[in-house]
């Protein structure tokens, strides 16, 4: 008889719910072994999740943790999962397991909730050889509690060549709420800024699916899925240049949805001339770039030290190819002084981004920034004020002024750009 496996994303929301695609890709990776369902419940009260994942009646069931601050609630939702435990459930007990960046960072408060193991690191591997073989601790990629003790095995290796994974198991997943369809191109990143946890989750070897896998996978979605908006949730899209280029090339002959969305390095998007035509040829027309900071200082002791000209440049030229841009800083990041946060405003309009979003300081475990904190969530204060400065950029003359201008334009980066008026129209 064939296992069944349920697989869970909490009731937690989060922006794109990463969590129900991580879930179908580990679904592809294990159907052959087991009846797969997945349940995501990120809009049912706890009650209805508890519920529901009983009525799948499953042998096993796996949570995703996506991120620190999902640690707590997943805890108390694997709690009351327990504690709901249908009749009999004592004499088969379903084996319960938790995954993703926020358990592989703290395993230890789930287990203490009731989780069986913990899966650190990428899940397709570890989750096959448990399904295979059973839970045995100690086991590479996994974490349990052995006599009290949270017992680790060692890492599971990377997963390479990437095109080894099956292709998500969309016909499981629920369709996007919000009509963006996540897929990766691929994993990690080469580089080790002090304030990420992505290499200490996939470690720093960057691996990325072959050009011609990610135009199929493009191509499914637009074909199967009417995708309008794919989000490449990658965590250093433009990693290696040239295999940017590679990969457009394939895109470029579609066919293709009305835009894609990425992240970036600023340095990479420069790296060569080439590179911003063609990802505004494939359709790449809206792009994250992670400034962290306008600190030349700031950003060498983060690790990141790319300088404010090489920002603007790649804002400028992206501009200047119809595509809209996003920056990404952080308040709060050790050694910053008052002086620098009253200035960081002013300083990331005249680097030039459409837009630009300030998020608190997270010292998450492991972090090299995060040295000497004695706990993991944000400080107050920088939360505050990173929704000020957010809220400040919006409204900054300069910001309106360009957002006007391209709002003028029937393109891609038009249209963002009146949404994003439009917003201000309705915090006004």
């Amino acid at each position: 008889m064939t296992d069944k496996v349920a697989l869970v994303k909490p009731p937690e929301v989060s922006q794109f719910n990463f969590g129900a695609f991580s879930l179908g890709v580990l679904a592809a990776a294990i159907r052959h072994l087991a009846q797969v369902s997945i349940l995501d419940a990120t809009h049912l009260s706890v009650d209805e999740a508890v519920h529901a994942v009983w009525d799948m009646e499953p042998d096993w069931i796996g949570i995703t943790a996506m991120g620190l601050t999902s640690v707590k609630p997943v805890a108390a939702f694997i709690q009351r999962l327990r504690a709901a435990a249908p009749d009999g459930d004592a004499r088969r007990r379903v084996t319960l397991l938790a995954g993703g960046h926020g358990a592989s960072m703290l395993p230890a408060p789930l287990l203490s909730a009731g989780a069986d193991a913990v899966v650190i690191g990428e899940g397709e591997q570890t989750l096959q050889q448990i399904l295979e073989h059973g839970l045995c601790p100690g086991a590479p990629g996994v974490a349990c509690r052995v006599d009290d003790q949270v017992l680790t095995g060692p890492l599971q290796p990377p997963l390479y060549p990437l095109d080894r994974l099956s292709p998500p198991a969309r016909d499981l997943m629920p369709p996007p709420p919000d009509g963006v369809h996540l897929m990766e191109t691929s994993r990690g990143c080469p580089h080790a800024c002090a304030f990420c946890e992505t290499t200490r989750f996939y470690g720093q070897r960057w691996r990325p699916l072959s050009p011609g896998r990610v135009a199929a996978e493009v191509e499914r979605l637009v074909d199967d899925y009417d995708a309008w908006i794919i989000h490449f949730a990658d965590d250093n899209f433009t990693a290696n240049p040239k295999r940017v280029l590679e990969t457009c090339r394939p895109l470029q002959q579609g066919p293709l949805p009305a835009f894609i969305m990425v992240s970036a390095r600023g340095d990479d998007l420069v790296a060569d001339p080439r590179l911003i035509p063609a990802m505004a040829a494939a359709r790449i027309l809206r792009v994250t770039v992670g400034v962290e900071t306008v600190e030349p200082e700031m950003a060498a002791k983060a690790g990141k030290p790319i300088s404010l000209e090489t920002y603007r440049e790649a804002f400028t030229r992206m501009r200047e190819h119809g595509i809209f841009t996003v920056a990404s800083l952080i308040v709060g990041l050790p050694g910053e002084t008052p002086e620098m946060r009253q200035r960081a405003v002013e300083m990331a309009v005249e680097v030039g981004p459409d837009s630009a979003h300030f998020l608190p300081f997270l010292p998450l475990p492991g972090v090299p920034l995060a040295a000497g904190r004695s706990g993991f969530d944000a400080d107050p204060a920088d939360i505050q004020d990173a929704c000020a400065l957010t809220e400040a950029f919006f409204h900054h003359s300069t910001v309106r002024a360009r957002l006007a201008k391209a709002a003028a334009n029937p393109d891609v980066r038009g249209m963002l750009a009146r949404a994003t008026l439009g917003r201000f129209a309705e915090e006004s």
